[in-house]
């Protein structure tokens, strides 16, 4: 199901008046997931932060963090949450665009975003690729057709926001968010719908030679229900 803005605006209506429904009965934590893709060293992955003021993120140990994109949003005040919340990690750090940067580029230039996440010591990758940690990343930049996303270059990495970019891989370790795990899910991380135009919800996927891993997200902008939050370390 591919996700419009106006269908995103519609849906976030609807988790939110669900999630009122179920207060108080729904339940939520974060999760760390271990997935060993045989890197020799621990990347851990985040996505989905969707900062709305600064935050102290509690993450493991690791030799390079990767952050998949919707680090702000819409309804971010200031980019000074992405700086506050980002700039204390140490890196190496390397990102991606999402859709919710690209959306919110009339209340935030794409500049000014990408300004802010390199202040925080984030380097920003948008359909280019870095060394870092001994490991070569490509980085796929967010593509409103979910159909648009080429096959990536031959890469160790491929941070990309959405899983749709998947539909095209032809090799490699693809890292993806955007689905927020469902976001409306049975308990249990049961998702009841996704926006992912190929269907992809959260956790590994395989096609032919290629990987994916699917987190299910650190932030939200509508309420989760039963969806709990993810980081992801990938060895």
């Amino acid at each position: 199901m591919r996700v419009s803005r106006r269908k995103f605006l519609v849906l976030l209506a609807a988790g939110s008046l669900l999630a009122s429904l179920t207060a108080g009965v729904t339940s939520v934590g974060v999760e760390t997931s271990t997935v060993n893709m045989g890197f020799g060293r621990k990347v851990v992955f985040i996505a989905d932060l969707h900062l709305h003021g600064a935050r102290r993120l509690e993450l493991p140990e690791y030799d390079l963090l990767l952050v998949g994109g919707d680090t702000y949003d819409e309804f971010t005040p200031s980019l000074d949450a992405v700086v506050e919340t980002l700039g204390g990690l140490r890196g190496p750090k390397v990102a991606v665009l999402g859709n919710h940067e690209h959306w919110s580029s009339k209340k935030f230039p794409l500049r000014e975003g990408i300004k802010a996440l390199e202040g925080a010591g984030v380097h920003v990758l948008v359909d280019d690729w870095t060394h870092a940690a001994g490991l070569k990343i490509y980085g796929l930049d967010w593509r409103e057709d979910p159909r648009d996303y080429p096959a990536a270059p031959d890469a160790d990495i491929v941070l990309v926001h959405s899983p749709d970019a998947f539909h095209a891989a032809r090799a490699g370790i693809y890292l993806a968010g955007h689905t927020h795990g469902g976001q409306l899910c049975l308990p249990r991380n049961v998702p009841l719908r996704t926006n992912s135009h190929f269907g992809y919800t959260w956790g590994l996927y395989r096609r032919g030679s290629a990987v994916m891993y699917v987190t299910r997200g650190l932030g939200e902008i509508a309420p989760r229900v039963f969806c709990d939050r993810e980081v992801v370390v990938v060895l």
